[in-house]
């Protein structure tokens, strides 16, 4: 048997035998978020947000500095509870004719879309089965108009709720722009030109096609968040049972990875946090943009291949791992 047959071979024995703890863990919550309970309509469960027990007339604190979208992550990003896909973390792109900006009462943290901008965390604040009936995800001006003006069927509840979500939709999209799209699909119009209206649901602003450089790519947050906003519960415990979004490479993978981008001529891409410590993210393995859109050689790989990896099958992990599966650093793996 070949060398590379039986790299392949290892990999295959090593997904295989992950596969089972990998089905269990999306039954399971890890041990230590099982210890937590629902904190939203009991009543009882404040310090599980509050850095200390809320006071009458005196102003609330907040773990996380107060950062919701933290705050709220810490358990929706978790196999703890259900995964919220919607945009945070960004402001509104209000030159795009789909959105408007909210009312009054709908609030802008920094000006920035947060949980809290469509979530009023004092509706469930008691145990109030009345208004936890009417309203469980204690959505602002919630029940809307839809479901004050018409006499619903016990039958028609479905169709009810439906509604009336969509109606609170209305207060940031403009009517008929609400539904479910993809910004990785017709990026690129049947004549030829990009379609940059899509390109603003990354960036904020359309970028140069041929540049490389991360400070000029002008996305809108960052990296690691632009691709968690829709694909949230996606990021742990991937690939292979192993969690890479957000570890920062140790030494020798970094130097893996830098051979690979220079014997390759790819660019594998990392996220810097606030810190300006650079870290793994999705698109550090994939490619979001589609054929054609993108135009300098090393950020082209990986386009409308399967599953967007910017180097085919097994040879994505040798980018990184390379040395680790017996490939040597500065070689040429593939």
């Amino acid at each position: 048997m070949k060398k590379g047959q039986v790299i392949k071979l290892i990999l295959v024995i090593i997904l295989l035998l992950s596969l089972p703890a990998y089905v269990y863990s999306l039954r399971v919550p890890d041990p230590e978020l099982a210890k937590k309970e629902n904190p939203h309509w009991n009543g009882k469960s404040c310090l599980i947000c509050h850095e200390e027990e809320p006071k009458k007339d005196q102003k609330a604190t907040f773990k996380f500095g107060a950062d919701f979208v933290k705050l709220c992550n810490s358990c929706h990003d978790t196999s703890l509870s259900r995964v919220e896909e919607h945009l945070v973390d960004v402001k509104i792109n209000t030159d795009n004719a789909r959105f408007k900006m909210p009312p009054a009462d709908f609030p802008l943290p920094d000006g920035k879309i947060s949980c809290i901008t469509c979530h009023d965390l004092r509706l469930q604040e008691q145990n109030n089965l009345k208004v936890k009936e009417n309203n469980p995800m204690f959505l602002r001006r919630y029940p809307s108009e839809i479901m004050q003006t018409f006499e619903w069927a016990d039958s028609e509840i479905d169709e009810r709720y439906r509604q009336s979500r969509y109606a609170m939709c209305l207060n940031c999209h403009v009517q008929g722009s609400v539904m479910a799209w993809s910004p990785h699909k017709n990026q690129i119009k049947p004549n030829g030109e990009i379609n940059e209206e899509l390109c603003l649901f990354c960036h904020y602003e359309v970028p140069d096609r041929n540049i490389i450089d991360r400070k000029d790519w002008k996305i809108r947050g960052s990296l690691q968040f632009q691709c968690k906003n829709c694909h949230m519960g996606k990021t742990r415990f991937h690939p292979i049972r192993v969690t890479h979004y957000g570890n920062v490479p140790p030494p020798k993978i970094d130097s893996q990875i830098k051979s690979t981008e220079r014997v390759i001529g790819l660019l594998i891409p990392l996220d810097k946090d606030e810190q300006g410590v650079e870290r793994l993210t999705c698109s550090s393995c994939h490619n979001a943009h589609q054929k054609g859109v993108l135009k300098n050689e090393t950020t082209i790989k990986g386009s409308d291949e399967p599953n967007r990896l910017r180097l085919p099958g097994y040879n994505i992990c040798l980018g990184c791992h390379g040395e680790a599966v017996g490939v040597p650093q500065g070689g040429r793996p593939f």
